[in-house]
């Protein structure tokens, strides 16, 4: 914990003083003409040799042209085993939810801009099982859960089509979850028996400006 709370001070402390170098530099008069972005999309996640598909949403408030806060949330799923035949399925699902807050720095030029940020927050994996039956349908439940303290460092490239919106060509994250071994195992996440979890997260998508 004491880790965790050196990393959160050292994200909001570095971007304010690159956000202070940089205002230094700029022009006088030119301020960030947005105030707000909502950004989803597809995103795809990584977690050793298991890949993801899934969603993100993230909304974020400029406090100037440099320096904003950013609300993530994403949700990835995998089907880890599945079959099916003569009209019967049966399979097993694990999902991993991030609910993510922290600050974003913003570099612009022109309508495109650059970004990068600092998110921490909570992970929620979870692991179900579900059966397909011809006429009565799918039957699914879920079989056990947890929650861990989750991070995420990257950013990403927006291209400006006009001046509300814009397409994220790329963001790319390192995630990092601090589920326990048991944790881990139990819900699908991983079959390692440390206590912390290393993926990636690419994502691609539609950006708001307001």
């Amino acid at each position: 914990m004491h880790k965790c709370g050196i990393l959160v001070s050292i994200a909001l402390f570095v971007p304010s003083m690159l956000v202070a170098q940089i205002g230094g530099a700029a022009p006088a008069g030119r301020e960030n003409a947005t105030r707000a972005t909502i950004f989803g999309g597809y995103s795809y996640l990584r977690n050793n040799s298991t890949g993801f598909n899934g969603w993100e949403g993230q909304g974020t408030f400029n406090f100037n042209r440099y320096l904003g806060i950013t609300a993530d949330v994403s949700g990835a799923s995998v089907t880890p085993f599945s079959f099916s035949a003569l009209g019967f399925s049966a399979g097993t699902y694990q999902h991993l939810n991030n609910y993510l807050f922290g600050p974003t720095i913003t570099a612009s030029a022109g309508r495109s801009s650059l970004f990068a940020h600092a998110l921490f927050g909570e992970a929620r994996s979870s692991l179900g099982a579900g059966v397909g039956i011809p006429i009565i349908g799918g039957i699914s439940t879920g079989i056990t859960s947890a929650n861990a303290f989750a991070m995420a460092f990257g950013g990403g490239v927006d291209i400006g089509l006009t001046r509300h919106l814009a397409i994220r060509a790329i963001q790319v994250d390192y995630l990092r979850t601090q589920f326990n071994a048991t944790d881990a195992l139990t819900t699908g996440l991983s079959s390692s028996l440390g206590n912390r979890q290393n993926s990636f997260r690419f994502s691609t998508g539609v950006v708001f400006r307001f």
